[in-house]
């Protein structure tokens, strides 16, 4: 709501620090950041913090290559111009991806977002900043010891439920091994993650993207992405997942950064190329 980026992390000792990003400048191409933790700040907090906001942010991804590519594309070209510096926001880890990802499954996000700030406060640690408590994305071994009752009392469904605490145990059994995911061919890291329950294709694409960067993948199953597809290739309302992967061919290996940017262009209602109605 204030333009602030507000995001509580864990360092390895277990101790919170508060962090709040916010772009500053014309230009609007610096962040301030600010860290705060509720006693003295260490060196393994303050650590924790520089290493999870140039994650988040994607201080790592260059996007010149990308840039390259987009100059020859009619249709991508004014959109990546038009948002230049533009940059995705990333989960802080696979674990998290999937649960926010399994919360959004079939509701709208405003419901979505509800339900798993119940689950937030419910079971992630608490940091008291100022006058004001944060939360903590709560961690796998306090969600696979939930029960599916206390989810349904937060407005989960039962099936839902099952699917975020079996995640949980996915996490704590090694089976969301991040260092494997970053390196393996998307289609076994796909069939990898589909193995756990209420994990689809288009969930396990989607997290490959928002929490390990991975600007290759394209989850083409999604509606929204057909749609944005349809509008600005192809002048539709929407065309199939066959014919978006297709388009994303074009894009390799960014193509869910070529989506980003037509995400943004749909957001802000920017006309494809050639509309003038």
């Amino acid at each position: 709501m204030d333009g602030v980026y507000r995001r509580v992390v864990e360092d390895e000792k277990g101790d919170l620090v508060l962090l709040e990003a916010q772009e500053e400048g014309e230009g609007r191409n610096s962040i301030r950041l600010r860290m705060t933790t509720e006693g003295r700040m260490t060196k393994s907090a303050q650590n924790a913090g520089l290493e999870a906001i140039k994650h988040i942010l994607a201080f790592d991804l260059d996007l010149g290559p990308f840039y390259r590519m987009a100059k020859d594309d009619v249709n991508l070209a004014p959109i990546v111009n038009k948002f230049r510096g533009l940059k995705p926001i990333r989960y802080l880890s696979v674990f998290e991806a999937l649960v926010t990802a399994i919360t959004a499954q079939q509701v709208n996000l405003t419901f979505a977002g509800s339900i798993r700030g119940r689950m937030v406060k419910r079971w992630g640690r608490k940091l008291r900043v100022d006058g004001k408590t944060h939360y903590a994305f709560p961690r796998p071994e306090r969600l696979a010891r939930a029960r599916v009752s206390t989810f349904r009392t937060m407005q989960f469904s039962e099936r839902k439920a099952e699917y975020v605490i079996g995640v949980a145990r996915a996490a704590l059994e090694g089976r969301l091994d991040e260092s494997e995911l970053r390196i393996l061919p998307i289609d076994e890291a796909v069939a990898r993650l589909t193995e756990i329950r209420g994990v689809g294709r288009w969930t396990a694409e989607q997290m490959l993207f928002r929490a390990l960067g991975r600007v290759e993948v394209f989850p083409g199953g999604d509606l929204g992405v057909q749609k944005v597809v349809a509008r600005y290739c192809f002048g539709e309302e929407r065309v199939d997942e066959e014919t978006a992967r297709r388009q994303a061919d074009k894009w390799h290996p960014w193509a869910s950064l070529a989506t980003t940017y037509l995400f943004a262009a749909w957001r802000a209602g920017i006309k494809p190329t050639g509309e003038t109605n």
